[in-house]
């Protein structure tokens, strides 16, 4: 009798205790993209023209799902806000994706961690860089601000000219993204798998659309210009890289998919100028250091070319100077006619280009009965392109150059020696 007034009792207590059921609450979610372009550029980095957004149960189910199109939602110094009303103290998932363009298919939690959103061309970003954002377990509350990230990197480039040659021009034509990845896993790390993934030509800037290289912000370095590409997480692929000129891949599956920049400029020096349509090229892989070759989501790369001396120091993939041919020059000095007193030091020479052609020099006579020894000896320069004349005898001196390949040119300075 007693144990069962005691479950009797138990019973009774179990039956007076309050069972309280969260409420619903109304929420404001902000979406934030972040501090606005300070200068006017494109595309504008800040633009939010749609947006598409998730809200999942702590049991991973759906309870809202929304296509907000073309601006038409209302903002707070610069943020999206949405309005909804949220169970209190009951953790959500958010998930969202500004400037699709469209409604994203995804009905579960699943679709949307595998879903990689395509880009129909490399800059298509007139309404705006694609944003994602996920908040995991977050509680209602009356403000939720869940900040975006932009799903494309932005590369400023720009050029360095202070240690090239006085001689050399370096003028940029175009530039443009290889391997520029053409889609991207919204909700994790992405990268291309194979060609397949990357555009056949990537983000690209030609003609006056480079004209920030071509032009000083101070002393021998140029202007920015901003690239964008979609991330590319191809990760640490080599090992022990030392130089720049190691990081490099000519063939293979990495040659396919990691994301490098190609530099294209007319070129001119005393030695060597590029003709139309065949540039000099530069590339180089892009990444966070010499063996790595990632290219992170919502991050901003400084990028510096910086030729030295010739801007050729190396014929490789990475400075292709197929397109270049040789600075042709070949011009007698003093003259072709000259005169000199009997005792003086004559100097006859010819300038070259390119540096390193072949050259014959033959001293004659003006008679055939006058031997050359009579009338002068002589010195050939150290780079074998002229002589000094040393006369002690009046009479006129002739003096061959003939110029082997790729000037194949030739002619005769004559010398009258006077008393």
């Amino acid at each position: 009798m007693k144990a069962y007034r005691y479950i009797l009792y138990l019973l009774l207590l179990t039956g007076c205790s309050e069972v309280r059921n969260p409420g619903h609450i109304q929420v404001r979610i902000l979406l934030d993209p972040g501090q606005p372009a300070t200068r006017a550029m494109l595309p504008d980095d800040g633009l939010l023209t749609d947006y598409n957004l998730f809200v999942l149960n702590e049991s991973g189910l759906m309870e809202e799902q929304v296509f907000i199109p073309e601006r038409s939602f209302s903002t707070e110094s610069g943020k999206a806000v949405y309005h909804t009303s949220l169970l209190e103290g009951v953790p959500y998932d958010i998930y969202v994706v500004a400037n699709a363009g469209y409604r994203l298919p995804c009905r579960t939690k699943e679709d949307l961690e595998s879903y990689r959103y395509h880009l129909a061309y490399p800059d298509e970003y007139s309404r705006g860089l694609p944003m994602c954002a996920v908040a995991r377990g977050i509680k209602a509350a009356s403000i939720m601000e869940i900040p975006l990230r932009r799903c494309m990197a932005r590369l400023d480039l720009e050029i360095d000219r202070s240690v090239l040659d006085a001689d050399v021009n370096f003028t940029v034509e175009s530039v443009r993204i290889g391997n520029c990845p053409s889609s991207v896993l919204l909700f994790g790390p992405s990268k291309a798998l194979n060609a397949g993934d990357c555009f056949a030509e990537g983000f690209s800037h030609e003609g006056q659309a480079v004209a920030a290289l071509n032009r000083e912000r101070e002393p021998g370095i140029s202007d920015t210009l901003p690239l964008f590409m979609l991330e590319n997480m191809q990760g640490d692929l080599l090992e022990h890289v030392q130089t720049a000129q190691g990081k490099v891949f000519t063939s293979g599956q990495y040659a396919s998919v990691c994301s490098y920049i190609e530099l294209r400029a007319s070129y001119r020096s005393d030695s060597y100028h590029s003709l139309p349509g065949q540039p000099l090229v530069y590339r180089f892989y892009l990444g966070e250091n010499l063996n790595n070759f990632d290219v992170c989501r919502n991050s901003r790369y400084r990028i510096r070319v910086r030729p030295e001396g010739s801007g050729l120091s190396e014929n490789s993939w990475r400075v292709d100077k197929g397109g270049l041919v040789p600075e042709i020059r070949f011009e007698l000095h003093p003259a072709s006619y000259n005169e000199c007193r009997i005792g003086d030091d004559f100097r006859i020479w010819c300038e070259v280009k390119p540096d390193g052609t072949p050259m014959e020099i033959e001293p004659l006579a003006w008679d055939d009965d006058e031997e050359v020894h009579k009338l002068y000896s002589y010195t050939i320069d150290p780079d074998g392109n002229g002589l000094t004349i040393h006369t002690w005898k009046g009479g006129t001196a002739v003096v061959y150059f003939k110029a082997g390949e790729p000037v194949n040119r030739d002619t005769l300075a004559m010398v009258v020696i006077g008393p």
